[in-house]
């Protein structure tokens, strides 16, 4: 038998062997993740964790620290995928939610615990590094058998407790010049529970139709039965208000870059998802008030022409 034959020959009864099962052992396959809950519409803000399933234990490091594995708000994505795939990791990264993170599960599950209900009607989303290892010392894979990083959006649903009730109650169009110090709009909760405006924006309807917005103040809260001012950052304070009436700005100098004094003023409370959650002159059915406001005769009336009026009185009170 030559030499060459003799080698094909061994190379068949090795890969026979091999076939038969009787070659080395296998590698142990890569641990992958399996799933990443929540994911979806409709959470509930009182979330008690969100999770990583794996296929097998992976190691603690960077998981059990929060420094692989974050919560964030869905404007935050982008920092934190920075964030976990960094040397230093995401455990100081200013736009997580604060959470404890833990092991479960013998170690092929990891979860973060927020320390407090999340915002309502927010989306949110789980990020996990490319860089968690399993417990093996391999990479993690994500579910398609990559290695990448992996993020589950959600969005939250309605908060436990009273509903708040916003309403538009007040709008001033026409104001003595310089107008962007004096022009408002009057936003008050009438319902039971809090009006939390993260992500929420106050919008006006152009002359040509389309909607132009700007941000409103995302730390602020509403009390119940609380009315507040909404003005431009040129806002100069003219209007006798009741004590305690806060402003809040909504525009970087007049409200909303101007609200129009020559056609009728509508504007639209937004939400995080763009749902409307109170209106005032919708349609065009308010009226053109000069030097004057237009204000909603019943708060809590529907917003009708028959419900809308102008008025000269100092706002801030129902």
């Amino acid at each position: 038998m030559s030499g060459r034959r003799g080698w094909g020959t061994a190379a068949a009864v090795w890969a026979a062997a091999l076939a038969a099962g009787c070659g080395l052992p296998e590698a142990a396959p890569h641990v992958r993740v399996v799933a990443l809950e929540p994911a979806g519409p409709g959470v509930a803000p009182e979330l008690d964790e969100a999770a990583v399933t794996f296929s097998a234990p992976v190691d603690p490091a960077g998981l059990a620290d929060g420094a692989r594995l974050v919560l964030v708000p869905a404007d935050a994505v982008k920092a934190a995928l920075e964030a976990v795939e960094s040397e230093e990791g995401a455990a100081g990264l200013a736009q997580a939610v604060p959470a404890r993170a833990a092991l479960d599960a013998d170690g092929a599950r990891a979860v973060l615990r927020p320390d407090a209900p999340l915002r309502a009607h927010a989306a949110y989303a789980l990020v996990l590094s490319s860089r968690a290892r399993a417990a093996d010392g391999r990479p993690v894979l994500d579910a398609e058998g990559r290695r990448r990083p992996s993020i589950a959006s959600f969005e939250t649903g309605a908060a436990a407790g009273p509903p708040p009730a916003p309403v538009l109650t007040e709008v001033r169009a026409d104001a003595a010049t310089p107008e962007a110090g004096g022009e408002y709009a009057e936003l008050a909760n009438l319902g039971e529970g809090p009006l939390d405006l993260y992500g929420h924006r106050l919008a006006k309807r152009t002359a040509t139709g389309a909607l132009s917005s700007c941000a409103l103040p995302q730390d602020a809260v509403i009390a119940p039965g609380e009315v507040v001012l909404v003005a431009g950052g040129a806002y100069d304070g003219r209007y006798a208000l009741p004590a305690g009436t806060r402003v809040l700005a909504c525009g970087a100098t007049a409200l909303l870059g101007g609200v129009a004094n020559d056609r009728p003023p509508e504007l639209l409370l937004l939400d995080g998802r763009g749902e409307t959650m109170a209106s005032f002159g919708a349609g065009g059915v308010a009226p053109v008030c000069a030097d004057a406001a237009a204000v909603k005769r019943d708060p809590a009336g529907p917003d009708a022409a028959w419900n809308l009026a102008c008025a000269a009185g100092s706002p801030g009170a129902l």
